[in-house]
């Protein structure tokens, strides 16, 4: 039986429509881009699910291998891609930064979902994903262990934001900078934080939260001074 290529949409997005040796991303317009990102959320769902369907609809496990190990090869291929145009000089607009940070943080949901859900038909793969969990879990169930963050969630998902772009925090993705720093945080009115929501406020701040992470940031530069 013929398997449907799940990825097709992400791999024509990443490998035509945003590599700028094949399109003129001058063309891509703002609409154009938030199209892109909407498709982009509902596609990484959508592959979860459809590739849970494919892998138990076979019954082979010399198959079910082959199928999960194209799979993931293929979203680390894409993974790459998009990084090496997210670097690129001929990613200039905020509004192509931000689709190629939206696909970024897919593929990376997708690869660690691939690793997680299908650990056995991927040798050693999974494992520091696993040890990343299970630190999580520890912080997520051991209050003590988080660090107090004075400033709201959005507030917070902002300046994480800005030091994921400016590379002051370095990560393979935005999503993973996200998914390490979140789960060690809490906040005075919530203790266990969703690194997804906070990332998702990073894109969606109210001004008043823009003007106090800005305040902060002031702040902190008048403190600095006085060292």
């Amino acid at each position: 039986m013929t398997q449907t290529y799940l990825l097709e949409w992400m791999d024509l997005t990443v490998t035509s429509t945003l590599n700028p040796n094949k399109t003129d991303l001058a063309m891509i317009t703002p609409i154009q881009s938030r199209a892109i990102i909407k498709k982009a959320t509902q596609q990484t769902f959508l592959i979860q699910s459809q590739f849970t369907v494919q892998v138990f609809s076979l019954t082979n496990e010399k198959q079910i291998k082959i199928l999960v190990g194209n799979y993931y090869s293929a979203l680390l291929f894409l993974l790459d891609k998009i990084k090496e145009i997210n670097g690129s000089n001929d990613l200039d607009r905020d509004n192509l930064k931000e689709v190629t940070a939206t696909l970024i943080s897919c593929l990376d949901e997708l690869i660690s979902f691939v690793e997680s859900r299908f650990a056995n038909y991927l040798g050693t793969a999974p494992f520091p994903v696993m040890e990343r969990k299970t630190d999580r879990l520890t912080a997520m169930n051991n209050p003590s262990s988080k660090v107090l963050c004075k400033l709201s969630t959005d507030q917070t998902a902002l300046i994480l934001r800005a030091s994921d772009e400016l590379k002051i925090l370095i990560s393979k993705s935005m999503n993973h900078l996200f998914k390490t720093i979140v789960p060690f945080l809490s906040t005075p009115n919530k203790v266990n934080l969703s690194y997804d929501a906070m990332r998702s406020k990073a894109y969606v701040a109210e001004e008043r939260d823009k003007e106090i992470a800005i305040e902060t940031l002031e702040r902190m530069i008048e403190q600095i001074k006085e060292y």
